[in-house]
């Protein structure tokens, strides 16, 4: 596989893609932390293949260069690939106590998990979960036949990290805004709002 490094405006995005909530915003910030480490496929009319999250998050951050692969496939194929590549991504399942077992040694160094695209509800249910499987999250096959469940956006508008020179100002700070903290606290929100924990939800026969 030979990687090249092309301009970003001889780009072209796949305009027909059908894959939407790129998240662009969360790859941006995991480039700026991590680097360009996954190439953007293209064709041999530099239009997306596989990579249109990669390519936003690049312009998002002002890149003028890209590392790109230019694969040599036809137009199905290309087709094919593209809507493969997006729904094989969608069942990727996780070993939750080895997830939570990294996530705690990432806390240890001070790591700022917000940083690996997980919402704040997940980043908190893997935090406290102690099971010894991952059933707790596999909700598919206990929701067939049941109703669509709708809810708002819970992204939040901006995110600031505050830093603190000492236990006084941390006080002072939760005093101001009227909420309290623990030494476990990571984030807030302001104004406060309630916290949907997956841990307090269920099913219910009826």
């Amino acid at each position: 596989m030979k990687v090249e490094s092309i301009e970003i405006d001889k780009i072209k995005p796949y305009i027909y893609n059908p894959r939407k909530n790129l998240n662009s915003d969360k790859i941006a910030n995991s480039i700026k932390k991590f680097g360009f480490q996954q190439p953007i496929v293209v064709d041999k009319e530099f239009i997306i293949v596989v990579g249109h999250t990669r390519y936003e998050a690049a312009k998002i951050l002002n890149l003028k260069k890209v590392p790109v692969v230019i694969a040599d496939l036809t137009k199905s194929k290309a087709k094919a690939y593209r809507i493969a590549d997006n729904k094989l991504n969608e069942h990727a399942d996780w070993d939750y106590n080895l997830l939570n077992t990294e996530f705690e040694d990432l806390l240890k160094d001070d790591y700022n998990l917000e940083e690996l695209g997980f919402s704040e509800n997940e980043i908190e249910n893997i935090t406290k979960y102690v099971g010894d499987d991952n059933e707790w999250l596999k909700t598919d096959e206990h929701w067939k036949d049941m109703p669509e469940f709708q809810h708002g956006n819970e992204a939040p508008y901006k995110s600031i990290h505050v830093h603190f020179k000492n236990k006084k100002d941390v006080e002072t700070f939760f005093k101001l805004i009227k909420q309290d903290f623990t030494d476990k606290t990571k984030y807030v929100w302001y104004p406060q709002i309630e916290k949907n924990v997956l841990k307090d939800k269920g099913y219910v026969e009826e």
